[in-house]
């Protein structure tokens, strides 16, 4: 389409195992964070109104597209990058916490603790993590932009471009860059994003800082963004804005599998802001579509979840 979308999510395609805190099986699975925020924003908004923009490496097992056009959104544009694609276990603890490490062989030992072990491991994932001049001319137009966890350098690009642009801009930032900021130099990185979604794996050391959530909150509203949420899990949400702060509440489901939950949460939270809804109300649409993501296993079901729920047809 030559039109811009409403809502346009940046973010990775993956190649997942998921290895469950309680001893169990594990297969591989289609995964990554622009699928999830996808599967989130159809929630809230007409499929026709998204834009997703990914790219994958060489060897990439699954079909991006036909995926998500399953699930009705068919602006989709796919970069090829020229690397094999990155394969990862996603290692659970029982408190929900988990650690990512690469499976690829030439990537053994990566992704570790130091900025030396990690090196090769965020390179590789720079290299599968979609730029803004990946995004197809006619939708750099786009009014709304949702950043799902990027590597630093991509953020802080993305975010620049569509600021330039006017573009109310949803970040969620990565864990590998905001574990190491406080909320000044995070508002100093992420200078021009309008909204901050941010759990507690990628801000844990602010809530400490500040005496908890609503504290960590208002350092961050301080540093520049309009909205933040911080994303609490099972714990639900809090969310602060100009003359609001609340918690809110998670829903109760079974869960399959917690991988997603925080990207379908961010989503679903762009998705509501663009259809109207106030901070409150769309960070409820996000503990929906998070919950919506841990009772299936793996982006593509997600998907197919979120079209079935879904009153856009």
């Amino acid at each position: 389409m030559t039109t811009a979308p409403d809502l346009l999510i940046l973010g990775q395609a993956t190649h997942d195992h998921v290895v469950p805190a309680a001893p169990a099986p594990w297969r591989p699975q289609m995964g990554g964070n622009a699928l999830y925020a996808a599967a989130g924003a159809r929630l809230a908004l007409a499929p026709e109104r998204l834009g997703v923009v990914t790219r994958k490496g060489r060897g990439y097992p699954f079909a991006i597209e036909a995926v998500l056009a399953e699930a009705g959104v068919t602006r989709v544009a796919v970069t090829s990058a020229p690397v094999d694609h990155l394969v990862e276990w996603l290692l659970y603890e029982a408190d929900g916490s988990r650690r990512a490490l690469p499976r690829n062989p030439e990537l053994r030992g990566a992704g570790g603790e130091g900025v030396s072990a990690q090196a090769p491991y965020l390179e590789r994932l720079e290299a599968i993590s979609p730029a803004a001049e990946d995004v197809p001319g006619a939708w750099r137009a786009a009014p709304a932009v949702y950043l799902a966890p990027q590597v630093e350098g991509r953020h802080r690009a993305s975010v620049r471009a569509f600021a330039l642009r006017g573009a109310v801009i949803t970040v969620d930032p990565s864990p590998h860059y905001s574990r190491h900021l406080d909320a000044t130099g995070l508002g100093e990185l992420l200078a021009g994003a309008h909204a901050l979604l941010a759990s507690e794996q990628e801000v844990g050391h602010l809530l400490d800082a500040h005496n908890g959530p609503a504290g960590a909150a208002r350092a961050l509203l301080g540093a520049g963004f309009a909205e933040v949420v911080i994303k609490l899990g099972a714990r639900g949400a809090w969310v602060a804005a100009a003359a609001t702060e609340t918690a809110v509440a998670a829903v109760q489901v079974r869960v399959a599998d917690p991988t997603g939950a925080g990207d379908a949460f961010g989503g679903a939270y762009a998705a509501a802001r663009v259809s109207g809804l106030g901070p409150v109300e769309a960070a409820a649409a996000g503990t929906r579509a998070g919950g919506m993501a841990v009772e299936v296993t793996g982006a593509d079901a997600t998907l197919t979840a979120a079209a079935r729920a879904s009153g856009f047809r």
